[in-house]
């Protein structure tokens, strides 16, 4: 008879619950090597967010130095008000992207043979041994530092900080998992992402309004960290402040409040965890429409079927919804610089952003295919009709919102006489942006959310990679411009109607001949690359 390889011990050992919590963790951080490795530029990317999270954890680290030397009241008020900030930013951070850890989800989980305890545990230690649970914790021991007064407090601080990371983490799974059913349907997130970017857009603006009475309820501020001190929020930081001030009958209460809720946290994480295991397993429901839809109303040709099918992602795809939603808030954003700075000619001045923003958003189109570009590659899809087709599609959304954004903004300042000055330049801008996009997304493939994800996901690299070709787009936009912008100074300059219309003349035809030459020159890049551009398309996925 085969004696066993392993004795019982050793077998239970290798696949006990410590060993499986093990082998998730190892997953997580292999996957993303795995990742890094094949992407050089996403790779980047985590190097510059390790440095800068090492920044922000050394700015910390000198402010909490400030705060021992200043008074006690002081750092309580701060480190209780900062730390709630910090909770609650953990809390709502899966809401505007859906990157973190992301790689042990209920979704990848739920054909593999753990129970739920199991996975829950491997989520949450692999989601603290990321970058942003190491700073985390690093930020919650640190703060002892505001405490070298106080050794009990300091200790207290110290001994704390794995609570206070691990509160963070698990009001971030929470949040992860509560949202995770509602998100599999694409219209929530429709509607997150709008409610999102419609409240983003302005903060700029509203901050600088609400900054003027920061100094009216500074006093109040005090009042504020105390009653949050007896929140989930609040009491893991406020326990070395009470220490430090000798309450110890408040420490003790605000300790339950602290030691309880990740408690608290991880048992409702885990039933809506175990909630959504069945969901995960049943799937998702999709739903079709009848119809050829816009491909039934272009024109039968391979340009009108790519235009048909761009215009379907702008109407119906989340990742360019947004971008609607945001140029059209900035006219909003330029309003209240306007109204600031008492300059009323910077609000028809927001058509010239919107003109940009939406001309250039074409720079990813290639990228947010994905494996749908496949069709363009086999079916040998010219690079002219690609690129006109693409240009069509976001010819019909942003010329006309551009046109009434023009009108409109020019209308509410009543600066009819710079209408045609407005039209020259903005002209040069939306036909030019189209003819450099036509040949930056024939260049780049940029790591982007892919069909059905959030689209405010985030991939390690993208924004360097998305930094570097942004800022060739709009320095080849610009300087296409430079004749139209020299004809608008001159128009605002002289005062001359004839500049007017001399810039209005320019615009156009320098906007017509970018265009044409940049969408020639995007397609012989696309006949050429065509091939390579699908391999870097499916590897980033």
């Amino acid at each position: 008879m085969a004696e066993p390889l392993l004795s019982p011990a050793a077998a239970a050992a290798r696949t006990g619950a410590a060993a499986r919590i093990r082998t998730l963790v190892r997953l997580r951080f292999v996957v993303m090597w795995n990742t890094l490795r094949r992407h050089p530029w996403q790779l980047v990317g985590a190097i510059i967010g390790a440095l800068y999270g090492l920044g922000v954890l050394g700015l910390v680290l000198f402010g909490l130095v400030a705060l021992a030397i200043g008074a006690a009241d002081l750092a309580r008020t701060v480190l209780i008000l900062a730390g709630a900030g910090l909770i609650l930013g953990w809390a709502l951070a899966p809401i505007l992207s859906t990157g973190m850890d992301r790689t042990l989800d209920p979704a990848r989980l739920a054909s593999m043979p753990m129970p739920p305890a199991v996975q829950l545990t491997g989520i949450a230690v692999a989601s603290l041994l990321g970058i942003p649970g190491i700073v985390t914790l690093l930020l919650s021991a640190g703060t002892a530092i505001a405490w070298f007064r106080s050794p009990g407090a300091m200790i207290a601080a110290v001994v704390l900080a794995p609570v206070a990371a691990a509160t963070c983490v698990l009001a971030c799974q929470f949040t992860v998992t509560a949202f995770s059913r509602a998100a599999g349907h694409r219209r929530f997130r429709e509607i997150i992402g709008a409610l999102v970017l419609l409240l983003l857009v302005p903060v700029g603006p509203l901050l600088s309004v609400a900054s003027q009475g920061v100094a009216a309820i500074a006093d109040r501020l005090p009042v504020i960290a105390d009653a949050l001190s007896w929140s989930p929020l609040g009491a893991v930081w406020a326990v070395p402040a009470e220490i430090a001030a000798g309450a110890f009958p408040a420490a003790i209460m605000k300790l339950v409040i602290a030691l309880a809720t990740p408690v608290a946290l991880c048992f409702a994480w885990a039933g809506l965890y175990r909630a959504n295991l069945g969901s995960v397993a049943g799937g998702s429901h999709t739903s079709a429409r009848s119809g050829l839809g816009w491909l039934g109303r272009f024109p039968a040709s391979p340009r009108g079927a790519v235009a048909a099918r761009a215009l379907t992602y702008w109407l119906r795809d989340p990742r360019y919804l947004q971008s609607l939603i945001v140029v059209l808030v900035m006219p909003i954003v330029f309003g209240f610089m306007a109204a600031s700075t008492s300059l009323p000619i910077m609000l028809p001045g927001s058509t010239v952003l919107v003109a940009a923003l939406l001309a250039l958003s074409t720079f990813t189109d290639i990228s947010y295919d994905g494996t749908a570009f496949s069709v363009h590659v086999l079916r040998g899809v010219r690079g002219i009709d690609d690129r006109l087709g693409r240009v069509w599609a976001n010819a019909i959304v942003a010329v006309p919102l551009i046109a009434v954004v023009a009108v409109v903004t020019t209308a509410l300042v009543g600066r009819f006489d710079q209408l045609l000055t407005l039209a020259g330049l903005t002209a040069v801008i939306t036909l030019g942006g189209f003819g450099v996009a036509s040949v930056a997304s024939a260049v780049f493939v940029m790591p982007v959310p892919q069909a059905g994800e959030n689209p405010f996901a985030s991939k390690p690299g993208a924004g360097m990679l998305s930094l570097v070709g942004m800022a060739g787009s709009y320095g080849a936009l610009t300087v296409l411009a430079l004749p139209t912008i020299a004809c608008t100074i001159a128009a605002g300059v002289t005062g001359r109607p004839l500049w007017a219309w001399v810039t209005l003349a320019v615009g156009v035809v320098t906007g017509i001949a970018a265009c044409w030459g940049g969408v020639r020159w995007g397609a012989a890049i696309f006949d050429r690359k065509a091939a390579d551009l699908f391999a870097r398309v499916k590897s980033q996925g």
